[in-house]
């Protein structure tokens, strides 16, 4: 697909999801969604084709989904594969959260050639799928072909709803309990849900604050994109460190 189309399926899809707010007059109670969605379509460190799918992913967010969508989501699972380690982490391209939190519905998308890094489901690919549902995650990949073609629908048409919220609501219905985003204290229960102790992280270039992984010194700014190493609280509660990764006491 053209660069061109995928900047104007991108202008497209943010037009339709504000026209839809206005007909079913929620858009008050939706400004903080449309802010993050304006977000994540100026961060320059996501591609365009990332920018479209998550926009397709969050189509309708006044329906009030019962789900919650994290792209780019780095877990850390123990290995059960092969017992390489303490932990293993993944990125994993839209992570999708439901249910609840004792009893989470954690989906993993994987969009096979969505970037460079993944060109087809070899056997590190099946190597993560293993582990992954070892740990309680629904792994669903869509292929190269089929995200253009839906890609491609929207272009033509508006109105069309993407096929693939179908199939990934109805298996997060299966154990629904909601997890919501304006939660207090997200940052906790996302620690139950990835593995990974989450905290304020700031930005030596731009001051920017932001929520972060703390097993990692290394940390990406989402507002400048700059890379940068965090500052280390003593209070952490660090227990030790292994292969570059920072574990904490429970």
């Amino acid at each position: 697909m053209a660069v061109v189309n995928l900047i104007t399926l991108i202008k497209n899809l943010r037009q339709k999801i504000e026209e839809d707010f206005h007909e079913v007059q929620q858009l008050f109670e939706q400004v903080g969604h449309f802010r993050s969605l304006d977000e994540f379509i100026a961060s320059p460190i996501y591609t365009d084709l990332e920018k479209a799918f998550y926009l397709i992913l969050n189509q309708f967010p006044y329906d009030k989904k019962n789900y919650i969508v994290i792209p780019r989501e780095m877990v850390l699972i123990p290995d059960v594969y092969d017992m390489s380690g303490p932990g293993i982490e993944y990125e994993i391209d839209f992570a999708l959260y439901g249910g609840s939190i004792d009893n989470p519905v954690k989906v993993a998308i994987e969009c096979d050639g969505l970037r460079s890094h993944r060109q087809k489901h070899n056997n590190k690919d099946r190597r993560k799928d293993i582990n992954l549902q070892a740990h309680g995650w629904i792994v669903m990949r869509f292929g190269s072909k089929e995200i253009h073609d839906e890609l491609q629908n929207f272009l033509k048409d508006k109105s069309y709803v993407c096929r693939f919220l179908y199939s990934i609501e109805s298996v997060i219905e299966e154990r629904l309990r909601l997890i919501i985003t304006h939660r207090n204290n997200f940052e906790e229960y996302r620690s139950k849900l990835t593995g990974y102790k989450w905290g304020n992280v700031k930005c030596i270039h731009c001051d920017n604050t932001q929520i972060g992984r703390l097993n990692h010194k290394k940390q990406t700014c989402f507002k400048c994109g700059q890379k940068f190493i965090r500052t280390i609280d003593p209070t952490e509660g660090i227990k030790y460190e292994y292969n570059g990764l920072i574990y904490y006491n429970n």
